[in-house]
């Protein structure tokens, strides 16, 4: 080989660095943007036991997770490089989730080429359809919104896995066509069984790999002799079939919610959410493909629900357009040029890849990120088109005459997904921007009016706060996030609007509570009226009367948090003989967490009442010494009480408490001025626990 053939020969790989170097640059204005909402409920636990500075501490972390059925800890393990402490910086998050963008694209040109080799192309033209391929997806404006927001990164290690997993497998498909059968099994045994443990433990539809590999294997690698080898039939059945069939009866599981009408916390049901993501994977699939001007963000609960075949008239055109797209994908599967194949399976991929998140399970209706994965095959039939071919192989008559054109165009498109990829992260970037932007994109979205008050508050401008929720409370009366809102603006302004008083009322009694999120919230909005008088003095204790009232209300975690925070509102007033009493109440319920007793307990002990502070602690026993299960929550109790954590912090807190009633005893003062002693060093869990709960 001359001189010439060796820099052709590394002109895609050239290439590829070349674009993940455009890629970081695109991408560093989103650097300097804040944390997001999520970010804040799985990052504070850095702190929850002080500086993360030796192994307990780590694990305790690690084993933290809430976000999903496993608890994501590989995620929570990759938060551990960029901060061990809260608060923290969000750079370099930020940063480390750019770093792991660049990382899936530079995984996705190598399994492109590699899948573009097995349908028979010389090895210089796969290796460049890949890099265009990979380039595109990584250039992708519709990726922002996955990139920088710290909390998705437990989407793009999943996807990393998998990307790696399937490579893995690609190339232990080629050993076994060369006959190397040894090396060939282990690579592909080794790859998804890994890779598969691997991608779920950062974030649950990582354990669609096995899934995916099979739909590869049907769609491109089936081609050679190997694919009919009884050994390698058995080691399908055992590596491929029998895990997909695992999640797939997952998900059936739920599937009967679709015909029962389940709501489970949600505006809607399991089948109004699958008949509306009918009309949602359009419009992820629009935005895609599309360099759009608009940022879309991260608040989509302004999506019209598909209550029927025909409400909103869209629903059974998506309905049917999905289905032929599917059978199109399908008949591609038996096409005799390659580049239908590919076309063909990255249809079924991405179909396969939106399996878990955008069928009939109980989720949030939209989120960019869900495509993370399921795209990661989008533009390989475009590579097929642009990179010129050599050799036997043709291309179809009727892209031949526009080649070059077909090249200029996909040039020009990939420049301007950089230029929109640029523009969108420089607005995340800069938040009070990125606020504006997502309240004008999303007008009828509560929850973007919301963010932008918060903004104009935050700013001191409470007037224009107040104008903006008022607006948005016309078009949506019952919506808690902007009552929320708006009694902070009234509280700050010290005069509230009419009707208001009313509709916070209204609204808690009637809110899902169920739903952890809006537990948080109205938790939230209880909390903030602690000094605020605008809706008169009794507001409080009204509120939490109306919360009980709710049909959830009886569930023990919903009751436990009202009950905690009636008696948080007696203590203010000095009644401590009845705040205990609920204190006793909600400990007695079932499903109590460990950092909860201590909580209220240091509760107590800070409002100056010592005594019932112990009793407190003796009248209800710790519930490590019961932990029931084997999920990560019950997981990360049974490390901390290996750890001693619990123990050693009610131990300190005994102390604390015992010190202060011998204060007053011999000094003969009041207990109230040793309890801000225990206020100060109550240990981290008791201050963090219940938050922890009600997120």
């Amino acid at each position: 080989m001359n001189r010439r053939s060796r820099l052709r020969a590394w002109l895609p790989l050239l290439a590829l660095l070349g674009l993940l170097v455009l890629a970081w640059a695109v991408y560093w204005p989103g650097r300097t943007g804040p944390f997001l909402f999520d970010d804040y409920s799985n990052l504070e636990p850095l702190g929850d036991y002080g500086p993360i500075h030796s192994l307990w501490k780590a694990v305790a972390f690690i084993t933290s997770g809430f976000a999903g059925p496993t608890g994501r800890p590989l995620a929570l393990a990759s938060f551990l490089l960029d901060a061990r402490n809260w608060p923290a910086s969000p750079l370099g998050f930020k940063l480390g989730n750019i770093a792991l963008h660049l990382g899936c694209g530079a995984l996705l040109a190598g399994l492109l080429a590699g899948l573009t080799r097995a349908l028979g192309e010389e090895p210089r033209r796969a290796a460049w359809i890949g890099v265009l391929a990979a380039g595109m997806w990584l250039l992708d404006p519709f990726w922002v919104s996955t990139t920088l927001y710290v909390v998705q990164r437990m989407a793009m290690l999943a996807a990393l896995f998998v990307l790696a997993g399937l490579w893995g497998y690609v190339h232990g498909r080629g050993l076994l066509r060369l006959g190397r059968r040894r090396a060939a099994y282990a690579w592909m045994s080794v790859s998804m069984v890994l890779g598969t443990l691997l991608a779920t433990l950062s974030k649950e539809n990582g354990a669609l790999l096995p899934l995916l590999a099979w739909l590869l294997e049907a769609w491109v690698l089936r081609r050679d002799g190997a694919a009919g080898e009884r050994a390698f039939a058995l080691w399908k059945a055992c590596f491929l079939a029998l895990p997909s069939l695992v999640v797939v009866g997952y998900l059936m599981r739920y599937l009967p919610a679709v015909w029962q009408g389940a709501h489970d916390g949600r505006a809607f049901t399991a089948g109004q959410r699958l008949l509306s993501e009918s009309r949602i994977v359009w419009t992820y699939l629009r935005d895609i493909w599309s360099a759009r001007a608009h940022d879309g963000g991260l608040f989509h609960d302004d999506v019209v629900v598909s209550t029927g075949w025909l409400h909103p008239w869209t629903t059974l055109p998506a309905v049917l357009g999905l289905l032929l797209l599917a059978l199109a994908g399908w008949a591609a599967r038996g096409a005799r040029h390659p580049a239908w194949v590919a076309a063909g399976c990255a249809v079924m991929f991405f179909f396969a890849g939106h399996l878990v998140e955008s069928t009939w399970l109980q989720l949030e209706l939209v989120f960019e990120h869900r495509n993370y994965l399921p795209a990661m095959l989008m533009f390989w039939p475009l590579g097929w088109l642009v990179v010129p071919r050599e050799g036997e192989l043709a291309p179809p008559s009727w892209c031949r005459p526009s080649r070059r054109w077909v090249q200029v165009a996909a040039l020009a498109w990939l420049a301007l997904f950089a230029l929109q990829t640029e523009r969108r992260a420089t607005e995340w970037g800069r938040p009070f921007q990125q606020a504006l932007v997502w309240a004008r994109e999303h007008p009828d979205s509560p929850r973007a009016q919301s963010y932008l008050a918060n903004f104009w508050t935050a700013a001191g401008n409470q007037p224009e706060a107040a104008r903006l929720l008022d607006a948005a409370l016309r078009e949506h009366p019952h919506s808690l996030v902007l009552l929320i809102n708006r009694a902070g603006v009234a509280c700050s302004q010290g005069h509230a609007p009419r009707g208001l008083r009313r509709a916070l009322l209204r609204a808690a009694a009637e809110a899902p509570l169920g739903n952890h999120v809006v537990q948080y919230q109205v938790s939230r909005l209880i909390e903030g009226l602690h000094q605020c008088t605008v809706f008169g003095p009794d507001f409080k204790a009204l509120l939490l009367q109306q919360a009980l009232r709710s049909p959830q209300a009886a569930q023990p975690d919903v009751l436990r948090s009202l009950l905690a925070q009636q008696a948080q509102s007696l203590l203010a007033h000095g009644d401590a003989a009845r705040a205990y009493a609920l204190d006793l109440r909600a400990l007695r319920l079932p499903g109590l967490q460990p950092g909860v007793r201590l909580r209220l307990a240091a509760e107590l002990g800070s409002a100056g009442h010592p005594r019932l502070a112990l009793r407190l602690l003796d009248a209800v026993a710790a519930p490590l010494a019961h932990i029931r299960g084997w999920n990560m929550a019950a997981l990360h109790q049974r490390w901390l009480r290996h750890a001693g954590f619990y123990r050693d912090s009610e131990l300190h807190m005994r102390r604390i408490l015992r010190r202060q009633i011998a204060a007053a005893h011999a000094a003969a003062v009041p207990a109230g001025a040793g309890g801000r002693t225990l206020a100060a060093g109550a240990p981290a869990a008791a201050r963090t626990s219940v938050h922890g709960e009600s997120r």
